[in-house]
């Protein structure tokens, strides 16, 4: 009996020593951020023996800070700053290669659990919803007479992104996403032109990969 006892006693001393190491405890407090980058370039035959072509970048850097008020339940604050854009040149145009880049601001909070599957690695998922403003830069015409205008607007936005944590050390969690799940509406500005873009779907692959790096204070 005193042997069963023992069993039992030193069975939950492990299991509670494991959800120690696993979890990340209610008080901890996270600061950290993603940064993600991407550049396409497409050749486009004008006619033959002639081509253009068009190259698109993107650059995205968002910082946060979050406050776990519970085990690995986590709410916070973040912002988010995106700069794209895009050029085109060719033998017959006039290049518009030097545009303001298009930029898209967010500020918001977010809701976030993770799901520790060992004690470094786990699965994070992340809800956040808030303010966005958009500056776009739009190019237009035919190829030998090209303009570009700019747009803005402002909005909300709410989106679910889904994504991995690595921990190398109790405090350092490194994680990567490939996309989310988001909507988002905007209004042009200013309020004269009622024109409201909306849009609602998955954006997943490559090209929305992004590295974060977080340190956990109190864990």
């Amino acid at each position: 009996m005193k042997t069963n006892l023992l069993l039992l006693a030193l069975l939950g001393g492990t299991a509670t020593a494991a959800h120690a190491q696993t979890a990340i405890p209610a008080g901890t407090v996270s600061l950290g951020g993603n940064v993600g980058y991407y550049r396409h370039t497409q050749a486009q035959q004008i006619s033959i023996g002639q081509t253009g072509e068009s190259v698109s970048s993107q650059f995205q850097l968002a910082p946060s800070v979050g406050y776990f008020v519970a085990d690995n339940l986590a709410v916070g604050l973040n912002l988010s700053y995106t700069a794209t854009k895009n050029t085109y040149t060719s033998p017959f145009s006039n290049n518009l290669s030097n545009l303001t880049p298009s930029i898209t601001f967010r500020s918001g909070a977010y809701v976030q659990y993770y799901k520790m599957l060992t004690d470094q690695f786990g699965l994070v998922g992340t809800f956040g919803a808030g303010y966005q403003y958009n500056r776009t830069t739009n190019i237009y015409g035919p190829a030998g007479n090209m303009s570009a205008a700019e747009n803005k607007q402002q909005g909300y936005y709410a989106s679910l992104t889904p994504g991995i944590v690595y921990f190398p050390i109790p405090k350092l969690g490194i994680s990567a996403t490939v996309g989310n799940l988001a909507y988002s509406r905007l209004k042009e500005t200013p309020n004269s032109n009622e024109r409201i873009t909306t849009d609602f779907g998955a954006s997943f692959g490559l090209s929305q990969l992004q590295f974060g790096g977080t340190w956990y204070f109190g864990r």
